[in-house]
């Protein structure tokens, strides 16, 4: 501002005043201010109309126009341009009522001096340009409320009460904004799903979170169910120490069920892949291994019948091989598919992985269970538990370079626990997010289909941690069958 002349408008119809405020000003602002006089109200709107202006300077008491209606005609056609009055009474109760006419500042014309006008103009320059500023970055938040296509809300979260609604939330919750400004968040939930709703919201404010992102049902007027998501951050506060809060929902109805039709159609693939290794498995047990069965047997006539050298010496070879033929389709066909999981249940299949796991690769293995059968009434369910924990062995096998691991079978607040702790270089995080890390990736879907969560932890010295938590509803934990929801 010190750089470019400030123009200023002067309304005085007093030519003697005129005539000592133009000088007061080229006293205190030298050539940065230029001035232009007006003497009534209607030859300064018509300058303001063709030139720009940085202040006006009116007297309050004008040929054609007097007290705070000059200030209100001002205002109304110079909405940007900082009004201060001239004024040769000093009235603190006519200061106070221009400056809520509009005014910057008031002041008397007998008290002028270089220093006071100085700070007037720039004081009620950069006012109102900080006035301006927050009223154009008001216009902007209102423009994005009003249009955004995402529902917002103020809300005080510890009454539920609405501030204000956007016209996007109220088509989102298939009601007017009237309506809601009228109620309350909790009338728009389903019922369901409203003690969760308390809990998450208490949850968030005794945590001080800056942020809170939770999904929850909504039961329209027309007895429509739709899941939204709702992003809450705490805005501004208001009166009596208030905070409001702003909520912004996102109907992700139609995502909830497309994700619903990947999960059941990826549980689909899963079941047929299983089948099919399942047969192949019987196929390479009972027809390879038991082809492989009768060579060897007749190798072994053959060996006893021809002594000979070098005859008997290569009839003993492929003896050999054949055993160790026998050994690697026996290792496939458990690989497809463990008789243990038939044979001997979920709990003693982890019991055989463990010590299969422990003789194949020399990792020191230890089992810990707090309980005391660990099985499941679905033989799908023990199947996609069984490929969880051997997926977790194979990538110690691959990637841990541990020399132990832990076991451990725990049952948590409703919920069996599987916690298998490595001693190994760790995993990062990188790895665990990695898009092509299909084994987790696997993993963690296994685990939502069976209603679980599956959580991996790494550290360069301490090695990885994965615990996998799942509802008794799927898990039983004794010798008692589970659920099959």
């Amino acid at each position: 501002m010190t750089n470019s002349q400030i123009h200023i408008l002067l309304i005085e119809d007093n030519e003697t005043d005129a005539i000592l405020v133009q000088s007061d000003l080229q006293q205190a602002m030298g050539d940065q201010v230029s001035v232009v006089h007006a003497e009534r109200l209607s030859s300064a709107l018509q300058f303001i109309q063709e030139q720009s202006f940085d202040l006006i300077l009116s007297d309050l008491t004008l040929p054609d126009s007097d007290g705070i209606e000059t200030i209100n005609r001002l205002r109304k056609q110079a909405t940007s341009i900082p009004i201060a009055v001239l004024s040769f009474r000093d009235d603190e109760k006519l200061a106070i009522k221009s400056i809520k006419a509009g005014a910057q500042d008031y002041l008397v014309k007998g008290s002028l001096t270089e220093g006071v006008l100085a700070r007037v103009i720039r004081y009620s320059i950069e006012r109102k340009r900080i006035e301006e500023g927050v009223r154009k970055a008001q216009q902007r938040f209102q423009t994005i409320f009003e249009k955004a296509p995402l529902g917002i809300a103020l809300i005080n979260l510890q009454t539920g009460n609405y501030y204000d609604v956007n016209p996007r939330y109220a088509a989102i919750t298939g009601r007017s904004v009237n309506d809601l400004l009228k109620g309350n968040q909790s009338d728009i939930l389903y019922p369901e799903d409203v003690p969760s709703y308390h809990k998450d919201i208490e949850l968030f404010i005794n945590q001080r979170s800056q942020d809170c992102k939770i999904e929850k049902r909504i039961l329209r007027p027309d007895k429509a169910v739709i899941w939204i998501e709702m992003s809450i951050v705490p805005f501004e506060i208001i009166a009596n120490n208030e905070i409001s809060y702003l909520c912004m929902i996102e109907d992700i109805t139609e995502r909830k069920r497309m994700i619903e039709n990947l999960r059941h159609l990826t549980a689909h693939l899963q079941d047929v892949r299983e089948e099919e290794r399942t047969r192949i498995g019987r196929e390479i047990h009972d027809v390879l291994g038991g082809t492989l069965t009768v060579l060897k047997m007749d190798l072994d006539w053959l060996s006893k019948k021809i002594t000979a050298d070098p005859m008997h010496e290569r009839i003993e070879s492929l003896y050999q091989l054949t055993g160790e033929a026998i050994e690697t389709a026996r290792r496939v066909s458990v690989n497809l598919r463990p008789n243990v999981l038939d044979n001997l249940g979920l709990y003693g299949a982890i019991e055989w992985l463990i010590r299969e796991f422990e003789q194949r690769t020399n990792i020191q293995c230890n089992l810990e269970s707090m309980v005391a059968n660990l099985s499941c009434f679905n033989k799908s369910y023990e199947t996609s538990i069984f490929r969880i924990i051997q997926e977790i062995f194979i990538n110690i096998t691959r990637h841990a370079q541990a020399s132990r691991v832990d076991i451990e079978l725990a049952e948590e607040s409703g919920e069996a626990v599987i916690t298998i702790r490595d001693n190994g270089v760790g995993i990062t995080e990188f790895q665990i997010l990695n898009p092509e890390s299909f084994g987790i990736i696997g993993m963690n879907e296994r685990a939502q289909q069976l209603g679980g969560k599956i959580n991996i932890m790494g550290s360069p010295s301490e090695g990885s941690v994965v615990t996998l938590r799942l509802p008794l509803a799927v898990v039983a934990t004794s010798d008692g069958e589970c659920k099959n929801d």
